[in-house]
């Protein structure tokens, strides 16, 4: 996000940044219904009214509106509220101005009695389908963590601001402060700094004003990994509304690797288990894995790189991780498949959905079971069932194998592939397939030698 840009070209990064943050955590119903922005006049808010005005100009949002809570405490109140006006004007906005009555009187604690106002005022005047936007970013969830953990010894308090509380969305938690300071920049916004941010005697202020810049000159990424930190253990917690919740994954462990099987995988438990068969204890793996499993989740398969020697490949409902340089058994496959007419093979397929099962099992109990995943299956069928199967003709653990396919005309699918669409399109397909699991060529080949 930080990279030289054009104004345009950031500006749309961070729209699609945004878009992509926020479509995980609200559901589509609720994005097509009504939005009021909490708008301060300050950057941050303005930033995050921008954002919504823009993605409802492209149809993604619901109608948008901005609210703005006059403490009455100051005289400048008045004119951040004249701002955020004509902003809304210009745009052709709803504005609405809701006055607070009760912070003029001394008592307390008055930053977090402004908050607590706030927030009641806005939650009163919203609208029985309508969602609230507060602007809150990385660096205020890191500040409220930092405070958090030292006044308290709950492990949810290491999660930072919640992303979702009820009707109160913040769209910003996946951008920081300089970020959110970059788009005002170049988008001209209109913005109004309270001088109350830079009194150091309230504990944000701070944090914020003295403890973050000495953190941030030693340890530059702290950000970063702060992020990455609180969505593991959001993950851990089972809290977490940026990935599908952790269902139970079966590990299958072997000398040179281990195979996760399962539908979503955890982020930490990859990393547990790089760390386990690295060659390295050190390296930063956390950023590659994020990555990992953001380019699964666009049907990506690798082999993908990690430090230490470690690779990772993945196949529907398969997560392969192993040592680099690791030989699978294609050579041996592939010698007995170029061998075998297509009779010879139509005569070894045949089986049910309960015998390619056990055959999936049966191969996970084998010590050199790795060495044959993610478990390739001829399957010589019709060709509508080979389109209800999706097979394939190329797989890169097997380039052999998938080289003397392509030269015969043949075609396969992997064992949990072909496993999970026969369960769902049972209706479409017949009690007996003509399947051959090519583990089995490689026991004819050791029969043969």
């Amino acid at each position: 996000m930080m990279k030289k840009l054009s104004p345009r070209s950031y500006q749309s990064l961070f729209l699609k940044h945004l878009w992509r943050f926020l479509s995980r955590v609200v559901a589509q119903a609720e994005l097509a219904g009504n939005h009021a922005v909490a708008v301060s006049g300050g950057p941050d808010s303005m930033a995050l009214l921008w954002v919504a005005i823009r993605l409802r100009q492209e149809g993604k949002l619901g109608p948008v509106r901005a609210i703005f809570v006059n403490h009455q405490t100051r005289e400048g109140q008045h004119q951040e509220g004249e701002l955020v006006r004509r902003f809304c004007a210009d745009q052709g906005i709803l504005f609405t101005e809701l006055l607070a009555t009760n912070l003029r009187f001394p008592g307390g604690n008055f930053e977090a009695r402004a908050r607590r106002e706030r927030r009641r005022l806005c939650l009163e005047a919203l609208g029985s389908q309508e969602l609230l936007w507060i602007g809150h970013h990385l660096d205020d969830s890191f500040e409220w963590n930092f405070m958090q953990r030292h006044r308290s010894a709950q492990v949810g308090s290491a999660l930072g601001i919640p992303v979702r509380n009820h009707k109160i969305v913040r769209p910003l938690l996946c951008v920081s402060r300089a970020q959110i300071e970059r788009l005002v920049k170049i988008s001209g916004l209109p913005s109004a700094l309270d001088p109350t941010n830079s009194d150091v005697r309230f504990d944000r202020n701070y944090v914020r004003g003295v403890i973050a810049p000495l953190i941030r000159a030693r340890y530059p990424k702290y950000l970063k990994l702060y992020a990455q930190s609180a969505n593991t253990l959001a993950q851990l917690l089972n809290v977490s509304l940026l990935a599908p919740r952790i269902e139970p994954i079966c590990t299958h462990g072997f000398e040179n690797g281990v195979a996760l099987e399962g539908k979503c995988f955890s982020s930490s438990q990859i990393q547990s288990l790089i760390h386990q068969y690295s060659l390295s204890d050190r390296g930063e793996i956390s950023t590659p894995v994020d990555r990992m499993l953001l380019a699964i989740e666009n049907r990506k398969k690798g082999p993908f790189h990690f430090s230490g020697g470690v690779e990772a490949y993945y196949s529907p409902g398969l997560l392969l991780l192993y040592r680099r340089g690791f030989v699978t058994a294609d050579s041996e496959i592939s010698a007995v498949l170029r061998q075998l007419s297509t009779p010879e093979l139509e005569a070894m397929g045949g089986c049910t959905k309960v015998e390619l099962q056990a055959a999936w099992d049966s191969l996970l109990q084998r010590p050199d079971a790795l060495s044959h995943l993610p478990g390739l299956v001829l399957v010589l069928d019709t060709p509508a069932i080979r389109k209800t199967l999706n097979t394939s003709v190329y797989d890169p653990l097997f380039p052999e194998v998938s080289k003397i396919c392509q030269e015969k005309g043949l075609r396969f699918v992997t064992f949990r592939k072909c496993l999970d669409t026969w369960t769902q399109k049972q209706e479409r397909l017949p009690e007996t397939l003509g399947l051959v699991p090519l583990y089995n060529l490689s026991n004819l080949f050791t029969s043969q030698r």
